[in-house]
């Protein structure tokens, strides 16, 4: 019969140590990762802003000349669109950024998430057996009887825990005689 135990975290000391141990290289290469990224876009947007405005510029010395003030120049209109449409591409390049920064972001948060709770979901299966081997240890010194169960199926030691069993009654028998 296995014993299903509610509480994950059963050794705070060691699981969180554990934890945070296995989150700290991911987190800080995408950290840096995320700072590289954010150094670039933020020296991207600037210079799309810059091409935003050096185009303004040009478009308004056009339009300063009387030959090309009229709207229905085709000259004008081609030059007015294409400006139109390069406008629209620096847009839609810097929402882009920021939608791959957001996305690192929430990413990076996520993946913490997922590997802190991995981490305390597999050490407490390490934590477990410990826990159940410290408590008889203690029974046996205060003289309690012991009632010796099998881990749960997945629990790390299980050879190990099964030595400490075989010693513990061989232990109980010779105090017997």
């Amino acid at each position: 019969m296995t014993k299903k135990r509610k509480k994950l975290v059963i050794d705070k000391q060691f699981q969180y140590s554990v934890a945070v141990k296995a989150v700290i290289l991911p987190l800080i290469t995408i950290l840096l990762i995320s700072g590289v990224l954010l150094y670039f876009s933020i020296d991207n947007d600037r210079k799309i802003k810059e091409i935003n405005d050096n185009q303004t510029a040009i478009i308004d010395t056009f339009l300063s000349l009387p030959q090309l003030v009229n709207p229905q120049n085709s000259f004008t209109k081609d030059a007015n669109q294409r400006f139109q449409e390069n406008l629209g591409k620096s847009r839609e390049i810097q929402r882009n950024i920021r939608f791959v920064l957001y996305f690192l972001v929430i990413m990076t948060v996520v993946q913490t998430i997922i590997i802190f709770s991995l981490s305390i979901s597999l050490t407490h299966r390490i934590s477990g057996p410990i826990y159940v081997m410290s408590q008889y240890l203690k029974d046996i010194r205060k003289g309690k009887e012991l009632r010796l169960r099998p881990l749960r199926k997945g629990d790390q030691f299980q050879d190990f825990y099964r030595e400490f069993c075989e010693t513990i009654n061989h232990l109980l028998e010779k105090k017997k005689k």
